[in-house]
């Protein structure tokens, strides 16, 4: 995983957690606030992929677009383990607020194997590893303690 996927793959998925928490405050069950969440996500997405194309003034189009797609590639990957654990939880029955109560722990866990892995990268110790993939996943659990603070 290249530096730039992993960075964005982090902002992705703090904002996926982020969109997931603030929008089930409004009730809207299940597939909707899959739908509002991927909805914006691909917003933030698009923007972002925008940006980077416009910023590069040092290529062609062609290579600004296929660079801004590829460095932008992780807010995309970051929707997977929040929405498959929504839609798990609708298609489980469960609900809405077990459903984004298992999204939000597995965005933890996304972000702190997304810790672990910008660590290894670096050769890290292991001490090093599990303080990265902790303060990494450190951010996911100041969103739920946010989100139980707003409940």
């Amino acid at each position: 995983m290249s530096r730039a996927l992993n960075a964005e793959a982090v902002y992705g998925t703090v904002l996926t957690a982020g969109l997931i928490s603030a929008f089930s405050l409004y009730n809207p069950g299940l597939p909707v606030l899959i739908a509002r969440a991927v909805g914006t996500v691909l917003v933030f997405w698009g923007a972002h992929v925008y940006a980077e194309i416009v910023g590069n003034r040092e290529t062609s189009w062609r290579e600004a677009v296929r660079e801004a797609l590829q460095r932008s590639a992780g807010l995309l990957w970051a929707l997977i383990v929040p929405v498959v654990c929504l839609a798990s939880a609708a298609a489980l029955g469960l609900s809405m607020d077990a459903g984004v109560d298992v999204s939000l722990w597995g965005a933890v866990i996304t972000l702190a194997v997304l810790g672990w892995w910008a660590a290894r990268q670096r050769r890290a110790t292991l001490v090093a590893k599990l303080a990265t993939a902790a303060a990494t996943a450190g951010m996911g659990v100041a969103l739920i303690a946010l989100k139980a603070l707003v409940h």
